[in-house]
C-alpha cells in the first residue's frame, strides 16, 4: 500500500491565456417546417392571433398588454429568440415541452407577454411571411411562423409549471408560489409591495415576507385560489410562473445508562479538543440539537445555536431526535467504530446548528430556498470569520422534477456561488439525496431506479450524497435464515437515483457514504441494530446515551464531517478546491462495479454507475495526501469566459495549462501501467425560469470543459483542436485522448472528473490540459453584462503507479520549488 503523507503540489503559474472560438457554429436548433401554403398558414395565425388579443382585452380592457401563449407543431422547436426584445416589448414569460409519443413528436408552449409595439411587430411579420422573401430564397420570418400551430389567449393556467401535478380548481385556496420577472427600473422591495397591494386587494393572503431574488425573477409564496389569482397577477404585467411550494418532507444500545457512561467516559478521555487552533464550522440545518449530552456538551457552545423562527426553542424537536444524532455523527463519525477504538479523536471543527423544522408545530409550507439562505447568514453572524460546512439532511418528495431546478435547488447554487464582485470564499454545501421509505426496500435494487432523488438535491453548486453501506452483521440466532438486502460495498437499500432524470441535468448523487443496511427475514424486512451507524440519542429522563442511525441523513452528516476535516488541513484553499479534492479522492468498490474494471463498461452502464453512487466512495487518505506513487497537482485560476464584440457577446478566451510531469521517471518506466484522473470544480450563477427551462445552458452562467494533449500532438495541434482562432487555413485534426468516462458522461453539472489509463510512455507527453468555456446565460443574456466578469475554477490532477517503490513526487517537486 503506498504510504500517503506527502502535501499535494499547489501549481501557481504554468497558465497561458489563449484566444478561443468554439469549434462548432452553435447554429440555431430551430427548422421550419417546409412545403406549407405560406398564404393559408399566414392567414390562420393571423385570424388565431387577433381573436387571442382581442379575448385577452374583453377580459382586461385597462391593461396595455397582453399575455398569450403560443404553440408549436409536433416535432417542431419555436423560435424563442423572436419572443423576446432588449426594449421589452415582448416578453418570455414561460416556456414548457409537452411531451408526445416520443420525443419526435413532442409540442412546446411559450407564455409571451407583448405590448401594443410587439401586437403590431408581430402581425408585420406575418404579412412578411405570406409576401416577401429572403436573399436566399425562403420565406421571411419562417421559423418563426412556419412552427406555430395555434395561437391563444392566455389563462391562469397557462403559467402552471407543474405538469406531473393537477392545476388547483378555481374554488380550492392553496399555497402558490409565485414567479414574477425582476424589474430592474425600481427596487425589489418596491416591485414587492405593488404585486402585494394587487393581490391583498381580492384577499389574497401573503406567506411571511420572505422572497428569492434570482437574476432575472423574483419568488414568493401567497394562499388563495386560482380565481383570486386569475383576478389580480394575472392582470399585471410581471407574472412569469405558478409552481407548488415545496414541503419537506447494537452492542451500546443493549447497554444501562451507567455502563453507557463507563463507555462515554473512555471516550471523552482520548478526546482532544483543537476548536480554538481552527475557524472551520459545520452548520447543521435540522430540527435542533440538545447539547446537554455528555459526548456534546464540551464541544458545542450554546451560542453557536439558532433558530429561524424566534419563538422556537433551539433543541431537538423531533420525537426520535433527529438533529441530535446528526450532530454526534458531524463530530465524531460513526460511534460503533469510534467508542470500541483506542485511538486519540483529534477535533478542529465546531458545529453550529441553526432549527429550520419544528415538527412539533405544523405550519404553512414556506419558501425553503429563502429559509435556507437565511440560516446560512445567521451562522455567518455568529461566527463571521469562519469557513463553513453546510451540512443539510431537510428534503422535499413532493416536487417531480426530473433533475430540473427548482428556487430551492437555485437558492442553494446562489448562495455558493457569491457574487460576481465577492466570490464565495467560505461555504461548501451537502445536501441529502433523500430516502426511499423502508417498506419498498424490499425490491431493492430496481426500485432505486424509480425513485428520484429530492429536491433541492439537484443543485449543480451543492455535494449531493447518497448512501453505500459496508453493514453486513446479522444476528442468525434472533433472525435464522435472514439475508442482507444490500451486499457488502453495495449501494445502501434506502438509496434514491438520478436514473429517471432527463439527460441535460447533473448526475446525481456526487458521493456515497456509509448509511446502513437492512436485512430480509422471512416475507419481511427487519432493521436491527447491527446494521444500522450508532450516533447521540436526543436523550431525556432515564432515556439512553445512544441511538441507532442511518439513511442518507447519516451519510450526509459524514460527508460534512470528512470536508471538514480536510477544510482544516488546507484552510486557504477555496470551496472549489476542497469539493474537487472530496470527489476526486472518490472511487467505486467492487461491487459497485459488478467485479469489472471501470473501463469495460458501456457508456449507459458508467451513466447509470454515476446515477446510483455518482464518483464513489471518498478516501480521506487520498483526498488529504499525496504519495511518491501518487502525485495530485491542485490549480486554482481565473478565467474569463466571454467578451462583448461586433454587437454580441462571444467566447473569450481558454487556459493551456503545463504540467511538471517527471519526463524522465515516465519514460524510464516505459510500459508500466499509469493512471491519470483530473477534476475540474467550479460554482456557477443560477438563472432559474429562464427562457429554455429545460435546458442547462439557460440556467447556469457558464460552463467549463477540459481536453488533454495526445501523445506526441504538438502544442500547436493541440490548441488547433480546442479553438477555432488557432487553426490554420489547411488545419487537418489531430490527436485522441481515450478518457474512460468520456465527455458524454462527464459534462453534466458543475464538476467534472474523469480517468485516463495506459503506459507511463505514452503519459510522459501528454503534459497539457486546455480548460475552455461553453455557453450559459452569461452568454445568452447580453443586456445583464455578465460578460464583463470572470469566473473561478479549480483543477485537480493526479498521476500514479501502480509500483509502489517508484518516486514520481520527488522530480515534480524539484521543477517548482518555489510554488509548493
Amino acid at each position: 500500500m503506498p504510504q500517503f503523507l506527502r502535501d499535494h503540489i499547489f501549481l501557481k503559474e504554468r497558465t497561458a491565456p489563449m484566444p478561443y472560438t468554439p469549434v462548432s457554429t452553435g447554429r440555431s436548433k430551430v427548422k421550419p417546417r417546409l412545403n406549407l401554403d405560406r398564404a393559408v398558414q399566414g392567414q390562420k395565425i393571423q385570424n388565431e392571433f387577433n381573436e387571442a388579443v382581442d379575448i385577452f382585452k374583453v377580459l382586461a380592457p385597462e391593461v396595455e398588454f397582453v399575455y398569450l401563449v403560443f404553440k408549436s407543431a409536433p416535432g417542431f422547436l419555436l423560435d424563442i429568440d423572436k419572443f423576446e426584445d432588449s426594449n421589452l416589448n415582448y416578453r418570455l414569460a414561460s416556456y414548457r415541452r409537452i411531451p408526445g409519443e416520443n420525443l419526435e413528436y413532442d409540442t412546446y408552449e411559450a407564455t409571451v407577454c407583448m405590448n401594443p409595439t410587439a401586437i403590431g411587430s408581430f402581425l408585420r411579420k406575418v404579412e412578411q411571411y405570406i409576401g416577401e422573401e429572403t436573399p436566399t430564397g425562403n420565406p421571411k420570418h419562417q421559423n418563426l411562423i412556419a412552427n406555430l400551430e395555434s395561437i391563444k389567449s392566455a389563462t391562469l393556467k397557462s403559467f402552471w409549471q407543474e405538469p406531473e401535478l393537477a392545476f388547483p380548481e378555481s374554488g380550492e385556496s392553496t399555497w402558490w408560489e409565485i414567479w414574477i420577472y425582476r424589474n430592474y427600473l425600481i427596487s425589489t422591495d418596491e416591485q414587492l409591495e405593488k404585486i402585494f397591494e394587487i393581490l391583498a386587494n381580492v384577499g389574497i393572503r401573503i406567506g411571511r415576507r420572505r422572497s428569492l431574488s434570482f437574476p432575472e425573477h423574483i419568488v414568493f409564496l401567497v394562499y388563495g385560489n386560482s380565481h383570486q389569482l386569475g383576478n389580480s397577477i394575472l392582470y399585471t404585467d410581471s407574472l412569469s410562473e405558478l409552481r407548488k411550494p415545496k414541503e419537506t418532507a447494537d452492542l451500546f444500545t443493549y447497554l444501562d445508562k451507567p455502563e453507557q457512561n463507563d463507555w462515554i467516559q473512555n471516550l471523552n478521555h482520548r478526546v482532544d479538543n483543537h476548536q480554538l487552533l481552527g475557524n472551520i464550522s459545520v452548520c447543521l440545518l435540522d430540527t435542533g440539537v440538545n447539547i446537554a449530552h455528555p459526548l456534546l456538551e464540551n464541544l458545542i457552545d450554546v451560542r453557536n445555536l439558532d433558530a429561524i423562527d424566534p419563538s422556537w426553542s433551539i433543541s431537538d424537536s423531533h420525537e426520535q431526535g433527529h438533529g441530535t444524532p446528526m450532530a454526534g455523527l458531524i463530530m465524531y463519525g460513526d460511534l460503533s467504530d469510534v467508542m470500541a477504538g483506542f485511538d486519540r479523536i483529534e477535533i478542529y471543527h465546531d458545529l453550529e446548528s441553526i432549527k429550520v423544522i419544528e415538527p412539533s408545530q405544523p405550519n404553512n409550507p414556506e419558501l425553503y430556498g429563502a429559509i435556507t439562505q437565511e440560516a446560512i447568514a445567521r451562522a455567518e453572524l455568529l461566527n463571521p470569520r469562519n469557513k463553513r460546512i453546510v451540512c443539510m439532511a431537510v428534503t422535499s418528495d413532493t416536487l417531480v422534477h426530473f433533475g430540473r431546478p427548482s428556487s430551492w435547488s437555485a437558492a442553494i447554487d446562489q448562495k455558493i456561488f457569491g457574487d460576481t464582485e465577492d466570490p464565495n470564499d467560505t461555504t461548501l454545501f451537502f445536501v441529502s439525496s433523500g430516502n426511499i421509505s423502508i417498506n419498498e426496500r424490499i425490491d431493492y435494487p430496481l426500485i432505486n431506479d424509480k425513485f428520484s432523488i429530492e429536491d433541492p438535491a439537484q443543485s449543480f453548486n451543492a455535494v449531493t450524497v447518497g448512501a453505500y453501506t459496508l453493514k453486513d452483521v446479522i444476528d442468525f440466532e434472533k433472525f435464522p435464515e435472514a439475508f442482507l438486502i444490500a451486499p457488502r460495498g453495495s449501494m445502501a437499500p434506502c438509496n434514491k437515483t438520478s436514473v429517471i432524470w432527463q439527460q441535460e441535468w447533473p448526475r446525481k448523487p456526487d458521493i456515497v457514504m456509509e448509511g446502513g443496511n437492512q436485512g430480509i427475514f422471512g416475507d419481511g424486512i427487519i432493521d436491527p441494530d447491527s446494521l444500522s451507524l450508532l450516533s447521540t440519542a436526543k436523550g431525556g429522563l432515564g432515556r439512553s446515551w445512544f441511538t441507532t442511525f442511518g439513511d442518507t441523513s447519516a451519510a450526509t452528516a459524514l460527508a460534512s464531517k470528512f470536508a471538514a476535516q480536510l477544510y482544516e488541513s488546507y484552510p486557504a484553499y477555496w470551496p472549489e478546491t476542497i469539493r474537487a479534492l472530496i470527489i476526486h479522492s472518490a472511487d467505486w468498490t467492487d461491487s459497485m462495479l459488478g467485479e469489472h474494471n471501470i473501463s469495460d463498461l458501456s457508456p449507459d452502464q458508467k451513466l447509470a454507475l454515476l446515477s446510483t453512487v455518482g464518483y464513489g466512495v471518498p478516501n480521506f487518505n487520498k483526498a488529504k495526501f499525496s504519495a511518491n506513487n501518487s502525485l495530485s497537482l491542485i490549480i486554482e485560476r481565473y478565467l474569463k469566459p466571454y467578451k462583448f464584440e461586433e454587437k454580441r457577446v462571444k467566447t473569450d478566451e481558454f487556459h493551456l495549462i503545463d504540467l511538471p510531469w517527471p519526463v524522465d521517471v515516465l519514460q524510464d518506466l516505459m510500459n508500466t501501467p499509469v493512471q491519470l484522473k483530473l477534476t475540474l470544480s467550479y460554482f456557477i450563477e443560477p438563472n432559474p425560469g429562464n427562457r429554455q427551462y429545460e435546458l442547462a445552458a439557460s440556467y447556469r452562467s457558464h460552463g467549463l470543459r477540459f481536453k488533454m494533449i495526445d501523445t506526441n500532438e504538438s502544442e500547436e495541434a493541440f490548441s488547433a483542436r480546442v479553438s477555432k482562432s488557432a487553426r490554420e487555413d489547411n488545419y487537418v485534426p489531430e490527436g485522441n485522448e481515450h478518457w474512460i468516462l468520456g465527455s458524454k458522461v462527464r459534462d453534466k453539472g458543475s464538476i467534472h472528473k474523469d480517468i485516463w489509463e495506459g503506459t507511463a510512455v505514452d503519459l510522459a507527453t501528454r503534459n497539457k490540459i486546455a480548460i475552455y468555456p461553453v455557453g450559459g446565460w452569461w452568454k445568452n443574456r447580453k443586456q445583464l453584462a455578465r460578460h464583463i466578469n470572470k469566473i473561478r475554477y479549480s483543477l485537480v490532477v493526479t498521476i500514479e503507479t501502480a509500483d509502489i517503490n517508484v518516486d514520481i513526487y520527488t522530480p515534480v517537486l524539484l521543477q517548482i520549488p518555489i510554488e509548493i
